[in-house]
């Protein structure tokens, strides 16, 4: 049976389409490579199935009742409408990723799967720092760039461009950190997200925290994004105490 076919079988397994799924059971016994292939397989579909649309919707509405200015120069809040282009290119970007991250993960499952767990759990957070106009009349302006690229989903430009500010406020390294956690740069990320955590003075830093444990299961470190990820979940009031709790329910 070559790859293919046996990937057609572990997805009619999974979706309950073999007519002896005994059969296959008795398999995934007997071959712990077709084990992992089958979790892999499971976890990336189970990404796929999350359910986007609900999380984006109480978030949007957590953040448009809640959100305070982001402290900063020329830092502002601006009204948050999710371009329909950019979430349908956010989905297929995680999409690739995961399934890219569930293909690793059959060659190399050890140490892996907090790391794909952690690109389930990313979303990038949304823009609230800098108005992006339609007219591209500061696409002069390096923070403009920044912020574009962030919002087209080129993270990778996005980080390049976040980098070269001179003159970057805590909202910027904000969404360099989030640029590299969607590229998958996890320890840097968890770097970034871990000096804004600590300042009292970031309306962001609740959330910052957050992303440094997201940060922690890829980069492996599984205990202290464990601890960090309750504490959050054991904080009232905290804007991300349900998804840590869900996170923690799938670690």
């Amino acid at each position: 049976m070559n790859h293919d076919e046996q990937q057609e079988r572990i997805d009619d397994y999974l979706r309950g389409r073999l007519p002896t799924p005994q059969v296959f059971e008795r398999d995934l016994q007997a071959h712990p490579q077709l084990q992992s292939e089958m979790e892999a397989t499971r976890l990336a579909l189970d990404a796929i199935d999350i359910s986007e649309h609900q999380r984006l919707k109480s978030r949007l509405q957590r953040l448009e009742a809640e959100r305070a200015p982001v402290e900063g120069a020329g830092a502002r809040v601006i009204p948050i409408h999710r371009r329909k282009h950019r979430r349908l290119l956010t989905y297929v970007a995680a999409t690739a990723l995961l399934l890219f991250l569930a293909g690793y993960f059959i060659l190399a499952p050890d140490g892996t799967e907090s790391a794909l767990l952690a690109a389930r759990t990313v979303e990038p957070y949304e823009n609230i720092a800098y108005p992006i106009t339609k007219s591209g009349e500061a696409t002069d302006d390096a923070r403009a760039v920044a912020y574009v690229a962030y919002e087209s989903g080129d993270y990778a430009r996005a980080a390049e461009a976040f980098r070269g500010l001179s003159d970057a406020e805590p909202a910027d390294r904000f969404y360099l950190a989030q640029s590299l956690l969607a590229e998958g740069s996890f320890d840097e990320a968890a770097t970034h997200f871990g000096a804004l955590a600590s300042r009292n003075d970031f309306n962001l830093a609740p959330e910052s925290a957050f992303y440094r444990a997201v940060a922690r299961l890829g980069t492996g470190e599984v205990v202290d994004a464990k601890a960090e990820l309750s504490r959050i979940a054991d904080t009232p009031g905290h804007p991300f105490r349900g998804e840590a709790e869900r996170l923690l329910n799938n670690l």
